[in-house]
């Protein structure tokens, strides 16, 4: 037997093999077995119609090609075994020729990529921006929860930034009527950038009673129409100014679960500091990991770049159908054509694949193992958060998954001593202190990318208080 294993690229292998028409003829009767099963042959019953039969229905040619199917895995494993590989993904059948005697095949092997040694990433210096809040921040996050209890009062001026129109807007399309997209009696922010591009230039400076008309697309959320430019005629109602309540320890107390003012801003200062450096923190992890990622100058086989985006593409899918929502209304909703959607997914998948080995790379160097108490408790945290507890128990206990999820431990482990061994600086290179805490292993179940959480700065003013502005005339 001629058998060949060739280098073609430093995780590629290109494997040649040559069947004889013996091997061939000899697996004609498992191939002619297996296509009974499918067709219909007058006067016999499933599979049990002899080869001759089988080969007089489907054609000669059809059989050999199905017996030469039918020999190469068998064959490839054979060979795959003594040259001790293991494919990533399925192998690709690239051709296969005639030759005297028999077939020549060649398949194509991509494996998965190693690195013998990450790049170093000890003592690093990472620049990330002080998570320090100033007075000024302060007084903003108080302005932004009285601006949560505003009343609005009409006035009689024209209109600027924070103020809110009522109007009534009336879309066209080459003179025909765009209904979906027209309403009366709109009431709109100034300044927000929410409604339509554009439409905030036009309404500052205007006045109650006043017209405009201007062309701009049609936003997000029309379908196949978002984009399309239209013809936006708005005519301003009134014009309200938003009065803030008083800050005092009335206003407090009422709306709170603390008694004054001064209480308030040291517990917003107090949250929202821990919020910036956890913000800040999470920059840096994601920093440390993307240069870390980018020094390793990793060169992802295609074939396994396609395969983690087929993956992806499947899981994302299936998110948006248990939401009833279609592939191609995010699409339209978010703005994205197909191709940007695809381009996107790809360099995601080519991003995950490259942390994944390069983090796997530092748990061998680093020598790290789990523990099998340490793969339970992963196990049961997971279950617990799961609404099938049960289930996820027995799905992960079986050993390929098993096998995921201690992957997932120990690339996070990895990250954490990639984390740990670099240092967080300001500018000027000085020491910043960041709250480092590990924010958990396994949530994701083999997953292939570590993702930093970055806490939004508003979230804890959202914890305090959940209120709307109060139009006084409504």
């Amino acid at each position: 037997m001629n058998e060949t294993v060739r280098e073609t690229g430093q995780f590629e292998r290109l494997v040649t093999m040559e069947l004889t028409n013996a091997e061939i003829d000899s697996a004609k009767a498992s191939a002619a077995r297996r296509l009974s099963k499918d067709i219909r042959i007058p006067g016999f019953r499933p599979g049990k119609a002899p080869r001759p039969v089988v080969e007089a229905a489907v054609g000669a040619a059809r059989l050999r090609s199905e017996a030469i199917e039918e020999l190469i895995p068998t064959r490839l494993g054979t060979v795959l075994d003594q040259a001790d590989l293991s494919p990533a993904v399925t192998p690709t059948l690239e051709k296969v020729d005639d030759i005297d005697g028999g077939v020549a095949v060649e398949v194509r092997i991509t494996l998965w990529p190693t690195l013998d040694d990450p790049p170093p990433f000890r003592d690093r210096e990472i620049e990330v921006e002080p998570p320090i809040l100033t007075a000024e921040d302060l007084d903003a996050a108080v302005t932004r929860m009285r601006e949560q209890f505003a009343r609005l009062e009409t006035v009689d001026r024209s209109a600027g930034d924070g103020d809110f129109v009522s109007v009534d807007l009336t879309v066209e399309k080459e003179g025909e009527p765009v209904p979906e997209a027209s309403a009366s009696e709109l009431l709109y922010e100034i300044g927000s950038g929410l409604l339509v591009e554009g439409i905030d230039d036009h309404l500052r400076g205007r006045s109650s009673g006043e017209v405009i008309t201007f062309r701009a697309p049609l936003p997000s959320g029309f379908g196949d129409r978002a984009g399309q430019e239209v013809s936006f005629t708005v005519k301003v109602n009134e014009v309200k100014a938003k009065i803030l309540p008083d800050l005092d320890d009335d206003w407090v107390t009422e709306v709170t679960e603390f008694e004054t003012v001064g209480e308030l801003r040291d517990a917003l200062e107090s949250r929202l500091t821990d919020v910036r450096r956890r913000a800040a923190a999470s920059q840096f992890r994601e920093k440390a990991l993307d240069l870390l990622v980018d020094d390793a100058q990793l060169e992802v086989p295609d074939l396994l770049i396609r395969a983690e985006m087929e993956d992806t593409f499947h899981r994302f899918v299936h998110r948006l159908e248990t939401q009833e929502i279609s592939l191609e209304d995010y699409l339209g909703v978010t703005g994205q054509t197909q191709e940007a959607f695809m381009d996107d997914l790809r360099k995601q998948a080519d991003r995950n694949l490259r942390t994944r080995i390069v983090l796997e790379a530092v748990a061998n160097q680093e020598e790290m193992e789990v523990a099998p108490e340490e793969l339970a408790a992963t196990i049961e945290m997971l279950a617990r958060s799961s609404e099938q507890p049960d289930q996820v128990r027995k799905t992960l206990s079986e050993r390929s998954r098993a096998l995921l999820v201690v992957g997932d431990i120990l690339r996070n482990k990895a990250l954490e001593v990639v984390v740990a061994a670099a240092r967080a600086v300001d500018k000027d290179g000085n020491p910043v202190d960041l709250d480092l805490r590990d924010p958990g292993i396994g949530a994701d179940i083999a997953s292939d990318e570590v993702e930093a959480q970055v806490v939004d700065a508003e979230e804890f003013e959202a914890e305090v208080v959940d209120a709307e502005i109060i139009d006084e005339e409504s």
